[in-house]
């Protein structure tokens, strides 16, 4: 099973929507902290083949003149639910709902809490290009005890994972509601069964002291920047410590810093994600929100303008992002050999962040998804 999904993981990724493209006259913010004034950006096959000053002339493949533009790497959302209200209803609105996704410079969205069989259907028809928009990595739930707070058997929580393996998800999500008890073990159990199905495993964990015993208990992932209860340096290392094996590349969560409401908003969310950043973790873009997907966007960009940079708020959108989502070996930059996922900007958002929000083009996988020049 564990091999199937991984194949079939990587489908979004590979020849069945690949495209032959030049994007000339860019200025291009590479992602990886590189930027080159003026460049030729020629993908083949779907992923970049070249990123260079110099032109490069290839008459078999279409052109894209960016006159000026700012190129930059397709936006992460790496905490997203898209259903909203009916899942039939919304469903047959999707295209529309797919391509305000691609209009906000979304290539890659990772979708929570979200009705599993439409949510996977609609990755489908994205991947398949029946509507255009962005890839989805798809998370399914999991319950870490049952309905009377009782512990699940170990075979119970191992066959969840499966079925979710099954219906087609890439991730898990577990709410822990206590950082006592067994909710830890029963997430222990499930990790190490998401880790043999090639899973990834989603913590919901607000307060934290329970973002410190999920660490504990296995999770890499954390989908929100916990915000209840104080985070000192002391805090945001031993996070780092306790999650130093938990994923390969170290412990990520997500910033939706925008979803706060009632005792969850204030300053302390900002503020625990730039610590937590400066501790190591890696922080990923997530709006967590149900706005509208620019709106999504500018609102986190809010928060996150008021403790990180320019650079350092690109790198969470993009390569930070895509390390979260487990896809950084084919996302996040603009790198030879990476997937032809391309936003073309009015201004730039290294002085400006605003013009993040100013998207006039986006190339998924080396096709032009919008083009609104």
């Amino acid at each position: 099973i564990a091999a199937v999904v991984a194949t079939v993981s990587l489908l979004p990724l590979s020849g069945a929507a690949a495209q032959e493209l030049l994007i000339s006259n860019a200025r291009v913010i590479v992602g990886n902290g590189e930027v080159i004034e003026r460049a030729t950006i020629a993908i083949e096959r779907g992923r970049i083949a070249s990123v260079s000053a110099e032109p490069v002339a290839d008459a078999a493949s279409p052109v894209l003149d960016a006159q000026g533009l700012t190129a930059m790497p397709g936006f992460v959302d790496a905490h997203r639910q898209l259903i909203s209200g009916d899942p039939d209803a919304w469903t047959a609105q999707a295209a529309d709902a797919m391509r305000e996704y691609a209009e906000a410079g979304f290539t890659t969205v990772l979708s929570l809490g979200d009705a599993l069989e439409h949510i996977v259907a609609l990755r489908e028809r994205l991947d398949t290009r029946e509507i255009a928009g962005p890839r989805l990595v798809v998370s399914g739930p999991i319950r870490l005890t049952a309905d009377d707070g009782d512990s699940l058997p170990d075979a119970t929580l191992r066959e969840a994972v499966r079925a979710l393996t099954l219906a087609g998800a890439d991730a898990i999500h577990a709410v822990l509601e206590s950082p006592d008890g067994g909710e830890i073990e029963a997430l222990s159990i499930t990790k190490d069964e998401a880790d043999q199905q090639g899973l990834l495993t989603l913590t919901d964990a607000a307060a934290v002291q329970a973002a410190l015993a999920a660490v504990r208990g296995g999770s890499g992932y954390l989908i929100r920047t916990p915000r209840l209860g104080g985070l000192d340096e002391d805090a945001a290392r031993a996070l780092v410590e306790a999650g130093a094996d938990n994923a390969e590349f170290g412990l990520v969560t997500t910033s939706a810093l925008g979803a706060s409401t009632g005792a969850e908003a204030g300053p302390a969310g900002p503020a625990n994600a730039r610590q937590l950043r400066e501790a190591g973790v890696i922080l990923a873009f997530g709006t967590g929100s149900e706005r509208a997907p620019r709106d999504a966007l500018r609102h986190e960009l809010t928060f996150l303008e008021s403790v990180f940079s320019n650079a350092a708020i690109i790198d969470i959108l993009t390569r930070s992002a895509a390390f979260a989502v487990r896809r950084d070996d084919a996302l996040g930059t603009l790198e030879p050999g990476k997937i032809g996922d391309v936003v073309l900007l009015e201004g730039d958002p290294l002085t400006e962040l605003d013009a993040l929000l100013n998207v006039r083009v986006v190339v998924r996988t080396g096709r032009i998804i919008v083009d609104n020049r």
